[in-house]
């Protein structure tokens, strides 16, 4: 018994295709929300650093008029903060984010030489709505720095 196939293998081609393009888009998006990510990390990692030198300057001369010195420049919670927000101003970091946020819970100081940086931020993957589902607001994101200020080498 001999049935008409022609235009099979089209709609096969076509469904295939559709699949293939469905999945570049998602690894273009995760590629995309990683690099966020990692964009983000770095100027955590460059703000930590600026507040790890961010001095605190009463704690400063305390510890410096006890004998012995100093290992370390202090930090305080404020002097960290103070230091980050200027750090992200300097640099227009707003810009270049969506939703850039310092957390002030979590930045800081835990033990007065190590300068700790939270951010947040939003990245927002180039998918349709109709691929994207609960991702169409945006992808959270969230990094943790922290750099040692230190006097000697």
């Amino acid at each position: 018994m001999l049935t008409d196939d022609s235009g099979q293998v089209m709609l096969l081609a076509l469904v295939y295709g559709l699949i293939a393009l469905l999945l570049v888009l998602v690894v273009v998006a995760a590629s995309a929300v990683h690099l966020d990510r990692k964009r983000l990390l770095a100027l955590a990692d460059a703000a930590a650093l600026d507040a790890a030198d961010a001095v605190d300057e009463a704690a400063y001369f305390e510890a410096t008029g006890r004998a012995g010195g100093i290992d370390a420049v202090p930090v305080t919670d404020a002097t960290v903060r103070d230091s980050v927000v200027a750090y992200l101003e300097r640099q227009d970091a707003p810009s270049r984010f969506v939703d850039l946020d310092v957390d002030t819970a979590a930045t800081g100081t835990p033990d007065g030489v190590t300068a700790v940086v939270v951010l947040t931020a939003r990245s927002l993957p180039l998918l349709p709505p109709a691929v994207a589902g609960p991702f169409t607001s945006g992808v959270p994101l969230r990094v943790t720095a922290s750099a040692v200020s230190s006097t000697g080498p």
